[in-house]
């Protein structure tokens, strides 16, 4: 698992400079879908950021304002959702954790979650604190910074600047062997760990996969869940509280 993350992390690695392109014409619809929002066409500004998804632009500002657009639409589920997208492209960002949580106040589900050690936070943490393709520029600019150190060794000539190169040489290539540790703990973070949001205005959760199962307890939309299998079009799932059992796969949204 952990050499085919590697494989994965270095072919982000080589080719993360290729998200950038493509910008034109998204810019534009971008730019007008702030402008309908600000007049308050919430779903003429979604239909223009739809355009630049679909166009092959991803990016945590995008995620976040149909978030909120759909939040003035009283569409909690797709709010939730989109902010959710957000948080996977910018992990760390608190105003979109904090609009997430004021629209997760207005949710019928209260999902309490289950205690955690100190270990279990941490490592959770450290799972999220960046997105993959963060950790992989940072991976390319500790690479860029050590290779010119090295380079810059063999120019000075006093050894209190040769012993500097050398130190921030050591520095760098140990911060880009942490980055390259963090992108791909990261990444197997994120196939382990598969989620999905409630879509239906209110679900039975099933103890096995069919209909005839006993119906354990109901969800809304809005609630956020785990996946744990699929069984036709059925899925296993898990909530924070540790509660699991089966729902159809048409009333929630994967992430």
């Amino acid at each position: 698992m952990m050499a085919r993350g590697l494989y994965l992390w270095v072919f982000i690695l080589l080719f993360a400079a290729q998200n950038g392109h493509g910008q034109g014409q998204s810019d534009n619809w971008f730019d007008q879908g702030n402008q309908l929002y600000k007049n308050e066409q919430y779903n003429e500004a979604i239909l223009r950021w739809e355009a630049v998804i679909e166009s092959g632009v991803h990016s945590a500002a995008i995620y976040y304002n149909m978030a909120n657009a759909y939040y003035h639409l009283n569409d909690l589920a797709s709010s939730i959702y989109y902010y959710e997208k957000a948080l996977e492209l910018s992990p760390g960002d608190g105003e979109i954790k904090a609009n997430r949580a004021y629209v997760q106040n207005a949710l019928v589900d209260v999902i309490r979650e289950q205690p955690k050690t100190l270990f279990q936070k941490w490592d959770e943490a450290s799972a999220q604190l960046l997105s993959v393709n963060t950790w992989a520029w940072l991976g390319l600019f500790f690479m860029g910074l050590f290779v010119f150190v090295v380079i810059r060794f063999n120019w000075v000539e006093t050894p209190a600047a040769k012993r500097f190169s050398f130190v921030m040489s050591v520095l760098s290539i140990m911060l880009f062997a942490a980055s390259i540790y963090l992108g791909v703990k990261t990444q197997s973070y994120k196939q382990k760990y598969r989620w999905a949001i409630v879509f239906a205005q209110e679900m039975s959760v099933r103890s096995g996969p069919r209909l005839s199962d006993e119906a354990l307890f109901e969800l809304h939309a809005g609630t956020k869940l785990r996946l744990l299998q699929t069984q036709d079009e059925w899925q296993e799932i898990e909530l924070a509280d540790g509660r699991r059992g089966w729902v159809s796969s048409q009333e929630i949204k994967a992430l």
